[in-house]
C-alpha cells in the first residue's frame, strides 16, 4: 500500500479529482470531507483493506496521512 494508491482511493470515496489530495490534506482543506464524510472514509477504508480503525482513534485522524500507520499494519500510540 502507497500513499498515491491511498490517495486515488480516498479521491473516490470523497468526490474530488485525485490530484488534489496530498497527504496533507484535511477536513479543512478537502470541502466534501465533512463530519459524515469522515465515518464514511474510515468505514469505506477499513472494509476496503481489511484494517480496523478504533473509535476512539477517530478524532485523530485529522489529514489523509493519518490513515498510513492503519494501513501498514501498524497502530499510532
Amino acid at each position: 500500500m502507497t500513499m498515491d494508491e491511498f490517495l486515488q482511493f480516498a479521491a473516490g470515496v470523497l468526490g474530488v479529482p485525485p490530484g488534489s489530495l496530498s497527504p496533507d490534506s484535511s477536513c479543512g482543506s478537502v470541502p466534501a470531507w465533512d463530519s459524515v464524510m469522515h465515518l464514511r472514509l474510515v468505514m469505506e477504508t477499513e472494509a476496503r483493506y481489511g484494517v480496523r480503525i478504533p473509535f476512539e482513534r477517530l478524532p485523530e485522524i485529522r489529514k489523509l496521512g493519518d490513515f498510513m500507520p492503519y494501513l501498514k499494519g501498524g497502530s499510532p500510540c
